[in-house]
């Protein structure tokens, strides 16, 4: 079972995914937007980066999923439009400054009955031992960590769950793992060829060897449920 489809149980336990009408922050390439169409919810799908928007538009669609340019900190949506709100490997991206902005945003066009389902990458796992190497995001994903815990202090948001849970994730070889990591972010090409050594001594020492190819790596997340 894939990290996505763990991720999309974790919401359809506390909202039945089917009829849902969920905004899916950061969408990426869609991978999760096609994978809560699947389960019958109504997706519509915010990223502010183009290459990854044409990547979602040019996917078949599996259900009546949309794609809008826009970004968390300023979402393009009336108040109470969804029934939840996702953050998935995305509140990190949004400035430091902005990140309680963003949260309070996804309250603002969530509905009082909702959620916001915030699933951020932890500084650990070999997975990010191996891509700290190129983009190094200790940093940034503590200053996600403490919005969470800052809107919940301060009594904006309320924390209702909250779980850690474990993604494998495989790449079939050092290339692999470059294509993905440019198709975020192509600036990344000339960090990722400086450390190319070091790189493909991680994936070799600390990756698991697959029977089909490739190795596995793990990365932690944590999963707060905020309204």
């Amino acid at each position: 079972m894939s990290i996505l489809t763990d991720f999309s149980h974790a919401i359809d336990v506390r909202m039945p995914l089917a009829g849902k009408a969920i905004l899916d922050v950061g969408s990426g390439d869609g991978a999760f937007v096609r994978e809560l169409s699947r389960a019958g919810a109504r997706l519509t799908g915010l990223e502010c980066s183009v290459a990854q928007l044409a990547l979602c538009r040019e996917a078949a669609p599996v259900g009546s999923e949309r794609y809008v340019s826009g970004v968390g900190q300023s979402l393009p949506f009336p108040d109470d439009s969804f029934d939840a709100t996702v953050f998935r490997s995305s509140l990190h991206h949004v400035p430091a400054d902005q990140m309680l902005t963003a949260l309070m945003e996804a309250r603002r066009v969530t509905r009082p009955e909702g959620e916001i389902f915030v699933f951020e990458p932890l500084t650990s796992g070999t997975h990010f031992e191996m891509t700290r190497l190129v983009d190094d995001e200790t940093v940034v994903r503590g200053q996600a960590q403490q919005a969470i815990a800052r809107a919940v202090k301060e009594g904006l948001l309320t924390r209702r769950h909250e779980a850690t849970m474990v993604a494998e994730v495989v790449h079939d070889s050092v290339d692999a793992l470059r294509r993905r990591i440019l198709a975020i972010d192509d600036s990344r090409a000339g960090l990722f060829d400086d450390a190319r050594q070091e790189l493909e001594r991680v994936f070799t020492a600390r990756g698991v060897a697959q029977p089909g190819g490739g190795r596995l790596f793990h990365q932690p997340f944590r999963l707060d449920v905020l309204a």
